[in-house]
């Protein structure tokens, strides 16, 4: 068995000797006057054919993934919600044409509560108004009959004052007379 700690430390030696020699690599560049020093990997024209391929690959990677599995759920989900939205826009206007239903029978409701309302008042005053008028016929009536028997009582009154002016009028006379007359004569 090979000692783990042996090869890690290849690794790491191997790292710092690729280090060196890059680093070796960008002093030479600089030394020869700075022709290829640190030029920016995607603009470096020896790499240009390499970066084409791979940006090929990966958007035909990326393509095929986003069109065989991405647009399909995205479409599902899409679909699924329209059909929500669809079906609530139903049921909203099922649930509003039944509340404008109801709305219209509470006011038939109220307009006839109103209605027996007004027809239980009248039929209310029509009665109170029946009963004060009987009432008023039986007062006046009373009255009639008191005034009449009042009426009856004064005839009488003034009948029997009348039958009595003359028998008055007659001992008033005599009265005068001897009053004026002397006894005497």
């Amino acid at each position: 068995m090979a000692d783990p700690h042996a090869s890690e430390a290849g690794v790491v030696d191997a790292a710092h000797a690729a280090d060196a020699a890059h680093g070796a690599d960008v002093a030479a560049a600089a030394a020869h006057g700075g022709e290829h020093a640190a030029t920016f990997p995607p603009f470096d024209s020896a790499l240009f054919s390499s970066q084409l391929i791979w940006f090929a690959i990966t958007f035909a990677a990326l393509y095929f993934i986003v069109s065989r599995f991405i647009i399909p759920n995205v479409s599902t989900v899409q679909a699924k919600r329209a059909g929500t939205i669809a079906s609530d826009l139903d049921a909203a206007a099922l649930k509003s044409a039944k509340a404008e239903e109801a709305r219209a029978t509470m006011e038939k409701a109220i307009a006839k509560a109103r209605a027996d309302a007004r027809a239980t008042v009248d039929a209310a005053r029509a009665d109170v108004v029946a009963k004060l008028t009987a009432e008023q016929e039986q007062a006046e009536a009373r009255l009639a009959e008191r005034i009449g028997a009042a009426e009856a009582k004064v005839t009488a009154a003034r009948t029997a004052a009348l039958s009595e002016v003359p028998g008055i009028a007659d001992g008033l006379a005599r009265d005068i007379v001897a009053k004026l007359v002397p006894a005497n004569a």
